[in-house]
């Protein structure tokens, strides 16, 4: 159940067993199924997960009401409505299964005990928000500097399997395109 949680920590930082077992006390393990959401567009987000196996979408919707892929979360990840760690404010994205998860769950309220524990917690807390904030800027400079074409390229390099997992919709939304352009895209790139 958290070996993969222990492994990730564990390459990250170097904290005792014994630090780790008391802190994995504090979360629980959640199931959900292909199509719920774990959190939606309005709700406070009380919570940081570590995504033991299947595929979660981030999704906002646009001015028009569309709903438009933002993100994915793959396993061995940790993820949360970055957007409102430090303040109590509702999200503005859903957070979609798109398989079956296992989610190791931990109360965003536990933070400070777990912080308490071992100052290298809180260390790893910041790498983990430090990746995302990167992760985020980057996409958004690819977005504005990047052909769809190279965009499309990076995406499958980054997630050879996204094609089997994840929905059209949600990939030509991620790449600023709509699925019929994406299809075509696809048809093209593969005549070469």
């Amino acid at each position: 159940m958290y070996t993969k949680v222990k492994q990730y920590i564990q390459q990250r930082i170097q904290i005792p067993d014994k630090d780790l077992e008391e802190s994995f006390q504090h979360s629980k393990v959640q199931y959900f199924k292909k199509g719920d959401y774990i959190l939606r567009i309005g709700q406070y987000c009380r919570f940081i997960g570590f995504l033991n196996s299947g595929i979660i979408v981030s999704t906002i919707i646009d001015e028009g009401g569309k709903e438009i892929a933002c993100s994915f979360t793959y396993e061995n990840c940790f993820f949360t409505y970055t957007e409102g760690i430090n303040n109590n404010v509702p999200s503005h994205k859903n957070f979609i299964a798109l398989e079956d998860c296992e989610m190791i769950v931990l109360d965003k309220e536990k933070l400070s005990l777990i912080f308490s524990m071992n100052q290298k917690f809180e260390t790893l807390f910041a790498q983990i928000l430090a990746e995302e904030v990167r992760n985020l800027l980057l996409n958004e400079e690819n977005t504005r500097t990047q052909s769809v074409e190279k965009r499309y390229l990076n995406f499958i390099e980054s997630y050879p399997n996204a094609f089997n997992s994840i929905p059209l919709k949600y990939i030509a939304g991620y790449l600023g395109i709509e699925p019929p352009s994406l299809s075509r895209l696809r048809k093209k790139l593969a005549g070469r």
